[in-house]
């Protein structure tokens, strides 16, 4: 009998993984299944059961943690809860540029400037 919480789904995508810390360590490494909550990943390195990891595919990035390793012929499997995905990082990046490269319609710079001066004018508050 399964007593999983949520299904799985087998996977395999490759994954680029950055085990987080002082030394941060990357690897190649390929997602064996999946589940709303996790995943499943087999990669040449252990990995420390409580280690940050990010996950890097396509356009997405998913940070988690190692809840277990177990070791296996030339590799390792190994399970993340994840905590936060970020998901179009494509769209986004070119969202940013285009938002960067938009000039100024000629009404905010001097709104920005006589703000700022008034802000520069007002005397600190004692306390």
């Amino acid at each position: 009998m399964n007593k999983r919480r949520e299904p799985r789904f087998e996977a395999d995508q490759s994954v680029v993984v950055t085990v987080l810390g002082d030394h941060e360590l990357r690897h190649a490494a390929l997602v064996k299944n999946a589940s709303g909550r996790g995943i499943a990943i087999e990669m040449p390195a252990a990995v420390a059961i409580g280690a940050a990891l990010k996950i890097e595919c396509d356009d997405s990035i998913l940070l988690g943690e190692a809840v277990y390793c177990k070791a296996g012929p030339g590799s390792h499997l190994v399970g993340v809860e994840l905590d936060q995905m970020l998901c179009g990082l494509t769209e986004l990046g070119k969202r940013l540029q285009e938002f960067a490269a938009e000039a100024p319609s000629g009404r905010e710079v001097p709104y920005a400037i006589k703000h700022r001066q008034r802000q520069h004018r007002q005397e600190p508050q004692q306390q």
